[in-house]
C-alpha cells in the first residue's frame, strides 16, 4: 500500500460525498481511504460498500478544543492505516485527480519529506489559486519577524508515516491546545526536516462560515492573539531556542492586555 488519504470530518455530511468522490476518481491505485468522523449523525452504512474506504465514527475527546478532536481523529486514522505515506484531508475539501500521482514522484525523490502545496480556494460563488506571499522569502522579514514559512491547511499536506510517527511523539501535539495540526507540523517539518512546497493545483480548499480556522483569524480577536502566543512558544520548544524578534515583542504586548 503506497498511500493512506485520512479524511477528518464532523458534521460535514454536505460536502463529504464530494470530498470521497475526488478520491475514488485518483490516477494512481495503490491507496486507502479512511475516514473518521465525530458527527452526531454518522454515515457509517453509507459508505461500508465502497472498496478502498475503511469508516469509523468515534467521541469527541476534547469538547472545548475543536483542533484537538481535528487531532485525535488524525491519529486515530493514522492507527488504522497502512500506506507507506499520508495524506491529511478535512471532509469539506477536495483532492485533484492526479494528486496521488504527482506525490508518487515526489516521495521517490527522497525519504525524510513533508510536501505542502498551494491549494486552489473554493466555494459555491467562486474559485481562486491561492497567493504564496512573497514577503515571507524576504530574508528581512524572516529574521526580524516570521521565520517560518506560509502554511495553507491541513489537506495540502502529505508526508511518509515515519514524519508522522516522530511527530505525535517528539512534537507533543496535544500539549499545544489553540494550535491546529497545519501549524503544528509545519512548523515541525521547518524545525527537523526537508519541507517541499509550491506545487499547485493538487487540493482544492472550500471557503465557508464554517471552517475550523475562521475563529483565530481575526486580527483584532484576543483568540488570534492567544493562538500567535502559543505558535511563537511552539516555535521555540521545536527548535529549542528562543528567538526575540518584532513578532514576539508585539504578541507579548497585546497578550499582556488581554
Amino acid at each position: 500500500m503506497d498511500f493512506s488519504i485520512i479524511i477528518n470530518t464532523h458534521d460535514q455530511s454536505k460536502f463529504l460525498n464530494e470530498c470521497i468522490k475526488t478520491c475514488l476518481n485518483q490516477n494512481y491505485s495503490s491507496y486507502e481511504i479512511i475516514i473518521v468522523d465525530t458527527s452526531k449523525r454518522p454515515s457509517k452504512d453509507k459508505y461500508k460498500n465502497i472498496k478502498k474506504l475503511k469508516y469509523f465514527h468515534i467521541k469527541e475527546k476534547f469538547k472545548k478544543f475543536p483542533v484537538l478532536n481535528q487531532m485525535y481523529q488524525i491519529q486515530y486514522g493514522f492507527s488504522k492505516s497502512k500506506g507507506k505515506f499520508i495524506c491529511l484531508l478535512d471532509g469539506d475539501d477536495k483532492f485533484s485527480y492526479l494528486k496521488l500521482h504527482s506525490l508518487s514522484k515526489l516521495f521517490c525523490q527522497t525519504k525524510n519529506l513533508i510536501v505542502q502545496d498551494v491549494p486552489f480556494l473554493f466555494s459555491n460563488n467562486f474559485k481562486k489559486e491561492s497567493k504564496i506571499k512573497s514577503y515571507k522569502k524576504n530574508m528581512f522579514f524572516k529574521k526580524f519577524f516570521v521565520g517560518w514559512p506560509q502554511i495553507f491547511g491541513t489537506s495540502t499536506i502529505s508526508c511518509n508515516r515515519e514524519i508522522l510517527e516522530k511527530f505525535f511523539v517528539k512534537g507533543k501535539p496535544f500539549n499545544w491546545s489553540y494550535l491546529a495540526i497545519d501549524i503544528k507540523l509545519i512548523l515541525f517539518a521547518h524545525s527537523k526536516l526537508k519541507l517541499a512546497s509550491g506545487f499547485k493545483g493538487l487540493t482544492m480548499k472550500r471557503i465557508h462560515n464554517n471552517n475550523l480556522d475562521k475563529t483565530f483569524s481575526n486580527l483584532i480577536s484576543s483568540s488570534f492573539w492567544r493562538r500567535r502566543k502559543m505558535q511563537i512558544e511552539y516555535n521555540f520548544f521545536l527548535k529549542k531556542k528562543n528567538y526575540y524578534n518584532l513578532d514576539f515583542i508585539i504578541t507579548k504586548i497585546v497578550n499582556v492586555f488581554l
